[in-house]
């Protein structure tokens, strides 16, 4: 079963999106908590980062392994289960985190981990594997990553704009 280029394309761009989302709202989670200075940033872009460059790891190896459009759908699926629970995460876990210590930059780093690593990693899988699924000739290879990667990069900065403007 072979999915649309288009659809794989708009999967790419939204996942794109929901990455900065997250990063962009994550913040506003935290703050309450730890307050939003430079430190949580860091925090925080640095855990989703490597959360995400973790995911492109696992993405690549999952889509050499068995590239379907089902795994491709579970991926998806967990990453929103994930997100989801985020909210309720966050009201149990960081009023009992921001006891633990008052380094504001380790707080920041363990409830980032905790709340947001999991998703990102999940969301980090789909690029990769989407290229795998979109290829059909090694030829235009590297076309095909760039397209898609440019497409999820012009997710992230849409995302960025919705999170931060609406």
């Amino acid at each position: 079963m072979k999915i649309k280029p288009s659809l794989l394309e708009s999967i790419v761009f939204i996942s794109g999106a929901v990455v900065m989302i997250l990063e962009m709202t994550g913040s506003r989670i935290l703050a309450p908590y730890v307050g939003g200075s430079l430190p949580v940033w860091t925090g925080l872009i640095g855990i989703i980062l490597g959360s995400l460059s973790l995911g492109y790891v696992i993405g690549g190896r999952l889509a050499d392994k068995n590239p379907t459009p089902t795994m491709l759908a579970f991926i998806l699926f967990a990453a929103s289960l994930f997100l989801g629970i985020i909210p309720l995460l966050s009201k149990l876990l960081l009023p009992v985190i921001i006891g633990f210590t008052q380094d504001v930059r380790v707080t920041a780093v363990f409830a980032t981990t905790l709340l947001f690593a999991v998703p990102s990693a999940l969301l980090g899988t789909v690029s990769p594997y989407a290229i795998r699924l979109r290829l059909e000739d090694i030829k235009t290879s590297g076309e095909t990553a760039g397209r898609l990667y440019a497409l999820s990069t012009v997710g992230s900065i849409i995302g960025t704009f919705l999170a931060g403007f609406f």
